[in-house]
């Protein structure tokens, strides 16, 4: 494992010297625009119809020896990585009226890279990341619909949270509908969705267009689609859950060796719990079931040709995800507040392909394939697609410690592959340890509503005989993100 800032003395600073320079237009543009707000709001005070805004966020990532369960290379990204990354956001929002709201957001993001890949080129592309229609109330109180582009999180985030998987941490977006029905006593509700992905976003403004879907920058034309649906359940303070159904369309295209990828469904059923236990304890536990088009025909023309006198020797195995967590608050907590230490347990399990089966039964997580497991382990699916989480058994003890708004976060347990796929013949991934501060800087600036944060993070996988490569790896990052 090796800490680098730079091939030479000079190196960081000077880099940093020269994305202070590239990013000063959009720097200065973002300060423009904050001091426009705060003059504004003399004028805005009743025009409680027309809200703005906009966030700043800055860091810094450096990474080393994450490996591959390939061959060669067995290293992702040739080894070492360093980038500073400034994304910049800023909305707007106008009632028309009670029953309508418009929102817009545009977002950039400016990158230099010290060590690694160069993916920046000069301006590069703006992305209009959110532009929708709310209509409220439509159904009822509380029904909302929402038309157009927008951040969709439903569930636990683990299947449906991710729109733009390519985008390196710059937007979320989904392209599409999405109605929320609650019912007259609240603790039932039920939102339904549908939406379709282009590979690159048609609206980006810009000397670059991005590749946002996919597994692969080599892949392009593989545009997502998918619809499905959450019933929700609050019964009470303590219970939440979820029972759903996704289905998600990934169209048939060409690699850049000339191979031909070709159009996948999949069908995806879960449950979602969360749950007070006691004063102490809360749990928390997901199951999804998945079964792709190849076996859904299957089933259908097996049921179709044998009605009446139907049997089945075996249940073949179906792709799946299990999380289960267990919580306990060591310091008990006031209502509806976090407590200020914490320590559990809990285990993430996706399924693998097995090598002797015709069927793929690699979980995919839908709209997920962002960090929610690992900001260093999703660099180790670079071979299999950006975030394609699957093949994983991950148990580990965490604990939590917050005060005054400071949080410590630690976590450690070891990560096992379900199939010994790699390219070291072996079930252990390795040994996954996580750190995270995240700590206020400045809040109350403009009226009382900017505030300005930071965070720090640092994972270490010391990898096992699932890889090859036998170096420790390191992901660490800082951040700083004022909002306005």
């Amino acid at each position: 494992m090796r800490f680098i800032l730079g091939n030479n003395m000079y190196e960081t600073e000077i880099s940093a010297i020269i994305f202070t320079m590239k990013t000063l237009p959009i720097s200065i543009a973002a300060a423009m625009f904050a001091v426009a707000t705060f003059a504004a709001d003399a004028v805005e005070e009743n025009a409680s119809s027309f809200r703005y805004g906009g966030d700043i966020r800055l860091r810094q990532e450096l990474w080393d020896d994450i490996p591959l369960p390939t061959e060669e290379p067995i290293v992702t990204r040739n080894g070492y990585n360093n980038t500073y990354r400034l994304r910049s956001r800023a909305f707007a929002a106008y009632d028309f009226a009670d029953w309508m709201t418009a929102n817009v957001r545009f977002t950039h993001m400016f990158y230099e890279t010290i060590a690694g890949p160069e993916s920046f080129k000069w301006p590069d592309e703006l992305s209009i990341d959110n532009a929708n229609i709310v209509l409220h109330d439509l159904t009822g109180e509380g029904s909302k619909l929402i038309l157009g582009r927008q951040d969709i999180l439903l569930g636990s985030g683990r299947l449906v949270f991710e729109g733009t998987a390519l985008d390196a941490a710059r937007t979320t977006f989904f392209d599409g509908i999405l109605f929320h029905q609650p019912k007259e006593d609240g603790n039932e509700s039920i939102d339904i969705f549908a939406v379709y992905n282009k590979d690159e976003d048609p609206f980006a403004i810009g000397n670059v267009h991005r590749q946002l879907r996919g597994y692969s920058p080599s892949v392009k034309g593989r545009d997502e689609a998918g619809a499905g649906w959450f019933y929700n359940m609050h019964p009470s303070e303590d219970v939440l859950g979820s029972i759903y159904f996704i289905w998600k369309h990934e169209t048939g295209a060409w690699a850049a060796d000339g191979s031909h990828l070709e159009n996948e469904h999949y069908y995806t059923l879960g449950l979602y719990l969360k749950a007070r236990l006691s004063n102490r304890f809360s749990g928390e536990l997901e199951l999804a079931n998945q079964i792709d088009q190849t076996y859904a025909h299957h089933v259908m023309s097996h049921y179709v040709s044998r009605i009446g006198s139907f049997h089945h020797s075996h249940t073949p195995f179906h792709p799946g995800l299990l999380y289960a967590g267990l919580d306990w608050d060591a310091i008990e907590r006031e209502e509806k507040a976090k407590s200020p230490f914490t320590i559990g347990l809990d285990c993430l399990y996706l399924s693998a392909d097995d090598p002797d089966s015709s069927r793929n039964e690699a979980f995919s997580p839908i709209f997920s394939r962002y960090p929610f497991l690992s900001e260093l382990m999703i660099y180790c699916f670079d071979t299999e697609g950006a975030g394609n989480w699957n093949n994983i058994l991950h148990p580990r003890a965490k604990a939590a410690v917050r005060h005054d708004g400071h949080e410590v976060l630690l976590a450690a347990g070891p990560v096992f592959a379900v199939e010994p796929n790699g390219a070291g013949g072996g079930s252990d991934r390795g040994w996954l340890y996580t750190a995270q501060y995240t700590f206020p800087l400045l809040a109350g600036f403009k009226n009382g509503r900017g505030k300005t944060a930071g965070c720090l993070l640092l994972e270490l996988l010391d990898p096992g005989d699932y890889y090859l490569s036998e170096h420790t790896a390191y992901f660490f990052r800082w951040q700083i993100t004022v909002a306005f």
